[in-house]
């Protein structure tokens, strides 16, 4: 019961600062409704982080760099989660303040120019809010200054206080992002759709996935199925193979699982001897839960036999215990001379809309 209480309190304090966050957007000016405010701009992936240089510079900023900056696993070559850009809050204009993604730090013990403008974007009541209780650090809220704007507040009494909180809570933080992130990349991906191919795999196989508009089904197998965008500079491929489960040899090893089928399934029809395989580098294997279901989630990189094309790839295996069927899906990108990041977030999108069996009732 204490904890509950706890956490209902805590509740209730993070919806107060809400309010507070809020009021103090408005800051006395001319009220905006949504469909008057511009539109939310800038690139995917794209981060601006909003406070005082000199702490940007220091402790403080290494910490936010490692939790929204660090390299993706698994690409080829070393990309971060996301593209941080810091602003000094004395500079932040309206072009500026119609980012899609913001991340506003304030702490309380310091007192340069740049940390008492950060105070503004803030109520008196909120800060004596942060001052009274150190267990909030964070609050989100949405097109405070654009449509389709999210922004995350990070605040704390101190330096040093804060610092902690975004180490234990780095996973948290960045995936706040992360699920945005994909949820833009769906809106975007989803706007059209191939929804014959949708059906022929249902009716066929008894599991579908939300294939975006241009994808081919390129390969429609008792126990394969293919589809695939092609582009003159890139291409982008979604692949299921699926088998009654009768092993749990997928699980042991999915790297090796993986080679069984594609130097099977995946060789060129004009070169049978070129097939494709991974490339001899670690990969990173991790249980997940994928939609609602355990699964070994893979990333890695991937490369044809005869060494004439390579990339990233993301796979997860799983068991439909309704069809008692394993399934391995994979995500995988050909995109030379091109960053790869945002193919994969495609990628992991399409595979998460992946139903199959009872799902589909």
């Amino acid at each position: 019961m204490k904890k509950l209480t706890s956490q209902i309190n805590t509740g209730l304090i993070i919806f107060f600062l809400g309010l507070l966050f809020s009021c103090s957007q408005e800051n006395g000016k001319q009220k905006k409704t949504k469909s008057y405010l511009p539109e939310a701009r800038g690139a995917d992936g794209v981060i601006l982080v909003v406070m005082d240089s000199a702490l940007w510079a220091d402790s403080l900023g290494a910490e936010l760099k490692k939790t929204f900056a660090n390299p993706i696993p698994g690409l080829p070559q070393d990309e971060p989660y996301f593209t941080i850009r810091q602003i000094n809050p004395l500079k932040l204009n309206d072009i500026l303040k119609a980012a899609k993604n913001m991340i506003f730090v304030t702490t309380l013990d310091q007192k340069s120019r740049q940390s008492n403008a950060m105070r503004h974007f803030m109520t008196d009541e909120s800060l004596k809010k942060i001052q009274a209780d150190s267990s909030i650090y964070r609050f989100s809220n949405q097109d405070a200054y654009a449509r389709g704007q999210e922004i995350l507040h990070l605040f704390g009494q101190s330096q040093d206080q804060l610092i902690a909180k975004i180490i234990s809570n780095r996973t948290t933080l960045r995936n706040h992002f992360l699920t945005i992130e994909k949820r833009r990349i769906s809106e975007t991906l989803f706007k059209k759709e191939e929804k014959g191919t949708e059906r022929i795999l249902e009716n066929d196989h008894g599991f579908t996935f939300r294939i975006p508009y241009g994808y081919d089904l390129a390969k429609n197998e008792k126990d394969f199925v293919w589809v695939r965008f092609l582009d003159l500079e890139y291409e982008k491929n979604v692949f299921v193979y699926f088998v009654p489960y009768t092993s749990k040899e997928a699980f042991d090893d999915p790297v090796e699982y993986r080679e069984t089928i594609t130097s099977k399934k995946m060789r060129d029809v004009e070169k049978p001897d070129v097939y494709m395989t991974t490339q001899d580098v670690p990969h990173q294997v991790q249980e997940v839960n994928f939609n609602g279901k355990y699964a070994k989630e893979t990333r890695g990189l991937w490369k044809l036999s005869d060494i004439s094309g390579g990339g990233a790839f993301v796979s997860y295996v799983f068991v439909d215990e309704s069809q008692k069927r394993i399934y391995y899906l994979e995500g995988y990108a050909y995109a030379p001379s091109k960053d790869k990041r945002e193919f994969m977030r495609e990628m992991e999108v399409i595979l998460s809309t992946f139903k199959s069996g009872e799902e589909l009732k």
